[in-house]
């Protein structure tokens, strides 16, 4: 669980990645050095003020490991927080704005020292030039990172989408392999319906397991599904557990007809009641609750109490991974996964795909 529960960024795996860490600081470094010993010696209408030459490459410095440390963090948060293939232009507007606004604070602050450390009064084009430069300096160097996380990010895409692929082969054949004939088994539910047909409550019973298989062989090739149809199976799946425990198992579903129109991950819903039921006791003493309801106008939270079953089997933890797998190939975001307070929940994030 801990380990589903960490939220890395692989942006940030990739880059530094221990073997290599020391030698992208190195490089980093050298560069600020470099840059700060061309710019004070270009800077020679400053006469380097009262500080002196050291004084003014200390400023100078200090003024390029800011701009080249900050718009490093400020790319990989943004690569952290937007799909670059998904959110582009929302990824570019904010590294645009921040980087910009970043860079004229840094600009401030190196004016004020310039003014009172170097004791050195710049004219408005002095100024004016050294915005100029330091914006240079961080496209340049923000465009780097960029093309290193656009390339990484297309890298782990593609393996997730390789790996995806061959799970999904390898899931198929396991169905093709093991599955009854499913026209069989219609047919034999139909049967067993009109056999009890003088009986509502088993009537209703058989039709929700029937309902249940054919949206399961309906939406094994599909990478989403309508929240709608979710829903009603995830409902049908209730209504057959519920015929088993009564009272002691409640459900609740809070999620408007405006979200019914985005995704979410075929089957994902009942997975997560499964595993609700499979891992907690139900009991009159203990009843569970599990609450489905939609937050932030973006996640799909499915919510339980929690009390363990003593003699459970060991968790094997592949519902939640696959689940977890899908979004990061779908959405490329995390499922949120959270155990406090008695409560476990899992947040699925909503999203709109063509279906």
């Amino acid at each position: 669980m801990k380990n589903q529960q960490q939220e890395l960024n692989p942006f940030l795996s990739f880059l530094y990645p221990k073997k290599h860490f020391w030698r992208e600081y190195l490089i980093r470094y050298s560069g600020i050095l470099v840059i700060s010993l061309i710019s004070t010696w270009l800077e020679l209408d400053y006469h380097y003020g009262e500080g002196g030459f050291l004084g003014a490459f200390l400023v100078s410095f200090i003024r390029t490991a800011l701009i080249w440390n900050g718009s490093m963090q400020i790319i990989m948060y943004s690569v952290s927080r937007f799909s670059m293939f998904r959110e582009t232009l929302k990824i570019m507007v904010f590294q645009l704005t921040t980087l910009t606004v970043y860079v004229l604070l840094v600009e401030f602050g190196e004016m004020v020292t310039v003014k009172y450390f170097l004791k050195i009064n710049l004219t408005g084009t002095e100024k004016l030039a050294l915005v100029i430069v330091s914006l240079i300096l961080t496209f340049m160097i923000s465009a780097i990172y960029a093309s290193v996380s656009f390339f990484l990010q297309w890298k782990e895409n593609l393996l997730r989408s390789q790996a995806l692929e061959k799970a999904n082969l390898e899931a198929r054949y396991e169905t093709l392999r093991n599955q009854v004939n499913p026209h069989f088994l219609f047919n034999s539910l139909n049967t067993l319906v009109m056999l009890v047909n003088d009986n509502p409550v088993a009537t209703r019973y058989v039709e929700s397991i029937a309902e249940i298989m054919r949206y399961m062989l309906q939406s094994r090739d599909k990478e989403a599904v309508l929240v709608r149809d979710e829903l009603n199976i995830a409902r049908e799946y209730v209504f057959i557990q519920q015929n088993r425990f009564g009272e002691r198992l409640t459900v609740e579903f809070d999620i408007p007809e405006q979200y019914y129109h985005f995704a979410i991950a075929p089957l994902a819903l009942q997975m997560l009641l499964e595993n609700a039921i499979k891992h907690n006791v139900v009991s009159k003493e203990h009843p569970l609750l599990v609450r489905v309801y939609v937050e932030e106008n973006k996640f799909v939270v499915i919510e339980n109490n929690i009390k363990p079953k003593l003699d459970k089997d060991p968790s094997t933890g592949v519902g939640l991974e696959n689940i977890r797998n899908r979004y990061l190939y779908l959405t490329g975001k995390e499922i949120i996964i959270k155990q406090e307070n008695g409560i476990f929940m899992v947040r699925l994030p909503l999203f709109e795909k063509p279906l």
